[in-house]
């Protein structure tokens, strides 16, 4: 599985290798091996990348990760790759980066969002991430529920571009 990652606005190519026993990533063509023993508290998470221990504070907003880590604060998002070609200016999907859970959702059919505005929140690989509107719309779906399961790539929600919820 691949995905690509802004770090402080600088693309990153990621892919899983595997998951176990730990963690292999590679990211931009290096692999990486990461060790989670576990939750550190609250917010806080403690790993171990290629040996090296690493505390980081984690809190989320407006669908980026904000990461405090060796006294440096990051930025990370997933990257927007448009998720298709089409121009169709009709529905827009917003689908899994990578399989996870639904932690919470943030919005409801019918309701008004502008770009930015939080949709659902998930959790993937121990990671909870905001998911938010692409463009300003009306939600047109919310295609799964709090607590459920879901694959890389499924659709989440989708919305309705401003111009035709007035309609």
């Amino acid at each position: 599985m691949s995905f690509a990652l802004l770090l402080n606005g600088t693309r990153h190519e990621i892919e899983i290798i595997r998951r176990r026993p730990h963690l292999l990533l590679r990211i931009d063509g290096r692999d990486y091996t990461v060790q989670d023993p576990g939750p550190a508290g609250d917010g806080e998470l403690a790993l171990t990348i290629d040996g090296r221990h690493v505390t980081a504070l984690r809190a989320a907003g407006d669908g980026v990760q904000d990461i405090r880590c060796d006294g440096r604060t990051h930025i990370v998002q997933l990257a927007d790759d448009g998720g298709g070609a089409g121009t169709d200016g009709g529905l827009s999907e917003l689908r899994a980066p990578m399989p996870g859970a639904v932690i919470e959702i943030h919005a409801a059919p019918g309701q008004r969002v502008a770009r930015g505005d939080p949709l659902l929140t998930i959790e993937s690989m121990k990671l909870q991430t905001v998911l938010s509107a692409p463009r300003d719309g009306t939600v047109a779906e919310i295609a799964v529920a709090q607590d459920e399961t879901f694959g890389k790539d499924q659709i989440l929600a989708r919305l309705t571009p401003e111009d035709e919820s007035d309609a």
